[in-house]
């Protein structure tokens, strides 16, 4: 397999390299021309210094530039059905702001122009019921469109705090790639490896200390990448379940599904911004308990690293049983279930101040024995 061979692997090291100087580069540049950042105002902000928003670009140019080098990796049909969402995302980026409505819009022509050149969709998620609307191809194309703007708006939601979102999307493409090999889909397999190696080259340039993001051109981009890079496999390869492929990418669509849930039932509008996703409450939970000793540039890179790690679980089970549709469906219900247990077991703690103070004693125990263990 080319993609196990050492040109390859040296490609991967390049793309990686690559996006990570080009991070540098713009982060240099932002810096010298004194740019702003409007996004210190908002509400969900979670960064205190204005920080360049473009890390999208940089992925991008690097996988570019391999593709100029090297070749053959992305498909031209891929790159043309990317440009319309990306060219959305570099607007915000540059606040220019648009309305939801247009974003929904613009991913739904990028999704369009993606199904009209590679022929391509969704005709069967492994649910019986569901499934007999996708063999109708209106349907089956509707819900295409509908589950990569989905994907789209999923990987922004989790790019909240430094390096989540980058480190979610190497973790993904990591997955698409083990699994994409297992099919013999060897172009899937290198285009998830170039995604992983881009992505973990923004990642070393922004954590631990957020010195750029990804944005929303990086986010709408790589969001796109990945959902087609799913379509594409569960349509060419029927025997994979569509549930075991949900897994890999669990975390960001779970935390948008909840995020929905949670806006609704609150009867707040769900296009309305707020400090409840998984990754803000983590964060002023860790601020909280340390009772401010732990300041927000440390909570919040120190959020990322304790998240991180309850991706993988899915992550690995979905790759692993990838052919099981039972299986599949028993680690999305698992999933979901420490999700949601997790995310109101660290609401209870907040609210129960005795239990919080019991709690926060611990944590500075520990943290104070860390700390004098540092100063010796």
């Amino acid at each position: 397999m080319y993609y196990l061979s050492e040109k390859f692997l040296a490609i991967i090291f390049v793309t990686c390299v690559l996006s990570y100087l080009y991070s540098i580069v713009i982060i240099f540049i932002f810096r010298s021309i004194g740019g702003f950042d409007k996004s210190l105002n908002k509400l969900q902000t979670a960064h205190a210094h204005s920080t360049p928003r473009f890390g999208g670009l940089a992925i991008l140019l690097g996988i570019i530039s391999v593709e100029l080098l090297f070749g053959g990796y992305f498909r031209i049909w891929f790159l043309w059905a990317i440009l319309p969402i990306f060219l959305a995302g570099l607007l915000e980026d540059f606040y220019i702001e648009t309305r939801p409505l247009i974003r929904l819009l613009v991913g739904s022509f990028s999704s369009i122009i993606a199904i009209y050149l590679s022929k391509m969709w969704i005709s069967n998620v492994d649910f019986p019921l569901f499934d007999l609307f996708l063999e109708n191809t209106f349907f089956g194309m509707a819900f295409t469109i509908f589950a990569c703007v989905g994907m789209i708006n999923a990987i922004n939601l989790i790019d909240g705090i430094h390096g989540l979102a980058a480190a979610k999307t190497v973790l993904i493409s990591i997955g698409i790639f083990l699994v994409a090999s297992k099919v013999g889909e060897q172009g899937i397999a290198a285009m998830g490896m170039l995604v992983a190696a881009a992505s973990l080259g923004l990642f070393f340039a922004g954590y631990p200390f957020g010195k750029i993001f990804m944005g929303d051109a990086g986010a709408y981009t790589l969001g796109f990448i990945i959902a087609w890079q799913m379509i594409i496999l569960l349509t060419r390869n029927p025997e994979l379940s569509a549930w075991s492929l949900l897994a890999i990418v669990f975390w960001p669509v779970m935390d948008t599904l909840f995020s929905i849930f949670r806006r609704i039932s609150s009867g707040n509008s769900t296009n309305k911004p707020d400090l409840l996703h998984y990754h803000q409450l983590v964060m002023r939970f860790i601020e909280i308990i340390s009772r401010k000793k732990i300041s927000r540039s440390v909570s919040n890179p120190l959020a990322t690293a304790l998240i991180v790690p309850l991706s993988f679980f899915p992550i690995i089970l979905g790759i692993k049983f990838c052919f099981s549709e039972k299986i599949g469906i028993l680690i999305i219900s698992s999933s979901s279930f420490l999700y949601i247990f997790s995310y109101y077991s660290i609401l209870f703690i907040l609210k129960k101040q005795k239990l919080r103070t019991k709690i926060t004693s611990i944590f500075i125990g520990f943290y104070t024995k860390i700390q004098i263990k540092i100063s010796k």
